[in-house]
């Protein structure tokens, strides 16, 4: 009686320590390197993150002229796991676009990338990523400021750029995003190595899967902010 006493306390324990706020979201996930996998396609490569096996094609195009800049991505995911229920489908698409004579801006069209689902996804799954004017003027300087959010089986996640992991500045590159739900940290993606590095709940979390999903969105996401 008292074993199973015990194995009960330790199976909330498990939950409640991946979301204890006290406790900095890399000590309580697991880190998982992005590896390289054959896809459907030359032009739609494989990938996984621990067990979350997908492919993704992305383009992204612009134009620089003397007074107008403009940016636009694309992108077309699918994603699987032991945890699904089946294979998720996502396209995005999204971009922003300037209009300025030397230091004056006559139109601007901030950040805006959306991201619709089908397949397994749940009904209410959407996504969108935004430019954000919440950080200091070192945020800003150190990566560009963005802001997303994911809805996922009655759940709200959000995304915000932040640094994770690497050299602590992106020159111009975005570094990496921390994910969280209720206000609390639950995962993150590193984006300045080699390889992307994703920090994900622990098997078992209800949590695992959107944050899987919100790392796979922002890798593939062909962000203007990134130069080249």
């Amino acid at each position: 009686m008292k074993a199973a006493i015990a194995v009960a306390a330790l199976c909330f324990a498990v939950p409640a320590a991946a979301q204890d706020p006290d406790v900095h979201f890399k000590d309580r996930t697991d880190r998982v390197q992005l590896e390289g996998r054959r896809g459907p396609s030359l032009f739609r490569p494989g990938f996984a993150i621990g067990e979350y096996v997908g492919s993704s094609s992305a383009r992204s195009s612009g134009t620089a002229m003397p007074f107008r800049r403009s940016a636009h991505a694309r992108a077309s995911l699918a994603l699987t796991a032991p945890s699904l229920p089946g294979e998720i489908q996502a396209e995005c698409e999204g971009g922003e676009a300037r209009t300025q004579i030397l230091w004056m801006t006559f139109e601007r069209q901030d950040l805006a990338y959306n991201c619709t689902f089908s397949g397994a996804a749940p009904s209410d799954a959407a996504f969108t990523l935004a430019l954000s004017r919440h950080g200091n003027w070192l945020n800003r300087l150190q990566q560009p400021q963005r802001a997303g959010e994911l809805r996922w089986n009655g759940q709200t996640y959000r995304a915000e750029t932040r640094y994770v992991e690497g050299l602590p500045w992106g020159g111009g590159n975005v570094l990496g995003y921390v994910f969280s739900r209720d206000g609390v940290d639950i995962g993150g993606v590193a984006l300045a190595g080699m390889r992307p590095t994703f920090y994900l709940p622990p098997a078992g979390s209800a949590d695992r899967d959107a944050a899987a999903l919100l790392g796979a969105i922002l890798f593939t996401f062909q962000d203007p902010g990134r130069p080249g």
